[in-house]
């Protein structure tokens, strides 16, 4: 009998290290993948309530017969929160960020002031879900530009269109997906 030296067990054994690795990194980036995808989900789920609220609070300025007044302190019971730029909601005009950046804009600030749009529901495969925090919206008022136009009382009854915008905060279907979205509209009264 020849003596056998075990090279094939050792080929063998490189082999399954080899396949052990590659099938490690194939489960790695397929768990990573399904996580990437579930996150775009969320920021869509996010996304489209943020939409929804910003509708809902262009929908409220347009319903509007008579200019409303516009506050610098709105405060939590009032049915109709419209600020101003000067006003609480930007109280340091010196500083580089803007009043939705800044670190006391959180998401307790949201719950107080921001008008909640409530019952927005999505259909998936696994059936409807109802969001965990309602998107919200903040109305601020920008500024009244006058016109030649001889229609409406506007302010002071100028002719003239008032500018608002609308600066809406959504979250997924986890606090960590938050989607803002702004946006700017004219109304003449």
């Amino acid at each position: 009998m020849k003596k056998q030296s075990g090279a094939a067990l050792i080929v063998s054994l490189v082999i399954l290290v080899i396949m052990t690795i590659i099938g490690l990194a194939a489960i790695r980036n397929s768990t990573m993948q399904e996580r990437m995808a579930s996150n775009i989900i969320d920021r869509q789920f996010a996304f489209q309530a943020a939409e929804s609220a910003l509708r809902a609070g262009e929908n409220t300025l347009s319903q509007l017969d008579e200019e409303p007044i516009a506050n610098a302190s709105p405060s939590a019971s009032d049915t109709l929160k419209i600020w101003t730029e000067d006003g609480s909601i930007d109280p340091d005009h010196t500083n580089t960020l803007n009043w939705w950046h800044e670190p006391n804009r959180n998401r307790a600030w949201w719950t107080t002031f921001g008008e909640p749009l409530a019952g927005i529901k999505f259909s998936t495969d696994a059936g409807e879900f109802t969001l965990p925090a309602p998107p919200r919206y903040v109305i601020e008022y920008i500024d009244f530009v006058k016109d030649d136009v001889s229609l409406g009382t506007g302010s002071q009854s100028q002719s003239g269109r008032a500018y608002y915008r609308i600066t809406v905060l959504g979250t997924g279907a986890s606090e960590q997906s938050r989607v803002m979205l702004q946006s700017t509209t004219a109304k003449r009264y």
